[in-house]
């Protein structure tokens, strides 16, 4: 039985939410990385508000269709690997089960992962794509979560405050093949430098499938009017555990962005520290990050966050100012 050495966080209500499979040296390979099949060029795809309560928009969502099958509505996640779904649209789709894995965050969830033959989302279709499936759901109020580095062959511009999704090409030679699309299981997540506070450097995961945002209990305790209020039952994906709510005014310095959550909770962030083998802070969720444009080079590594200009969108995908870019730490 195979298993992986993954990470998961899919909650609801107060959420850190996330995918995340790492495979260790005993994980046999998944094969291929997935294939872009439709042209080469610019695309624009259209994000539905993710809504699981009224006039609560807790991320986006994009149409997908897997192997013909009828259009399934996935959470856009930076902080997954590759497509989740449940075991009974896996099945209507005709994906056959392969190796066993893990998805681990609060606790473990067992999955199987198979290979998509066809994937179209609006104008774009890839072959031969990754999706682990699950029994029963895998997030409330939406079918799966489909990453965002499944289209890490382009430069892209997810603007939030418009709910769109540029798609770049990169400049090429005449004779040169269009890159591939990368290998979405190697840790291509947002992971940024920060400094907390001011005072507390380390790693914050960009992450737009998570509900709210969120702290690790050593840098909780640095705040001001530590303890903080009584401790909350957080139910998850993958199973529960508790946080607290943090009251205090949290600040993560991302290059020259000041990104302040209005909602925070305090978690055991460890089992990610442990993972990438670097000091994660917090996790920024997505409604710490709606207000704002997020572009990402995954070719050079880069990311930039910035708030909503009238400048011309074409102007933004040329330009990666010194001062605001930000390195991805990619384990």
């Amino acid at each position: 039985m195979w298993r992986s050495a993954a990470s998961a966080i899919l909650l609801s209500g107060l959420v850190l939410g996330g995918v995340r499979a790492g495979e260790d040296s005993s994980t046999p390979a998944l094969g291929a990385p997935p294939e872009l099949v439709s042209p080469y060029q610019q695309y624009d795809l259209k994000l539905a508000a993710f809504s699981p309560a009224p006039r609560c928009p807790v991320g986006v969502l994009l149409h997908v269709r897997i192997n013909g099958g009828r259009p399934l509505r996935l959470v856009l996640d930076s902080g997954a690997e590759f497509m989740v779904i449940g075991a009974k649209d896996a099945r209507s789709v005709g994906l056959t089960p392969g190796p066993e894995m893990d998805l681990v965050g609060l606790e473990n969830r067992a999955a199987r992962v198979g290979r998509a033959e066809a994937v179209e989302i609006g104008p774009l279709s890839f072959r031969n794509c990754r999706v682990a499936f699950v029994k029963g759901k895998v997030i409330e109020g939406a079918d799966g979560v489909i990453p965002l580095s499944l289209f890490s062959a382009f430069r892209l511009r997810l603007d939030l405050p418009d709910k769109t999704l540029g798609l770049i090409p990169y400049p090429r030679e005449e004779d040169d093949a269009p890159p591939p699309t990368r290998d979405v299981a190697q840790h291509d997540l947002l992971l940024l430098a920060t400094v907390l506070n001011g005072k507390q450097n380390g790693y914050v995961v960009v992450d737009t499938g998570a509900f709210c945002s969120a702290i690790s209990r050593e840098a909780a305790r640095t705040l001001r009017g530590f303890p903080m209020m009584p401790e909350v039952r957080l139910s998850a994906g993958t199973g529960a555990a508790t946080g607290q709510r943090v009251s205090s005014t949290v600040h993560f310095a991302i290059a020259d962005q000041d990104v302040i959550p209005d909602e925070v909770v305090a978690l055991d962030l460890s089992n990610l520290s442990r993972h990438y083998g670097l000091e994660v802070v917090g996790v920024l969720g997505f409604p710490a990050l709606r207000p704002f444009i997020i572009t990402i080079d995954y070719r050079n590594r880069l990311v930039k966050i910035e708030p909503k200009q009238p400048a011309s969108p074409r102007e933004a995908h040329r330009s990666f100012p010194e001062n605001s870019r930000t390195p991805l730490a990619f384990r």
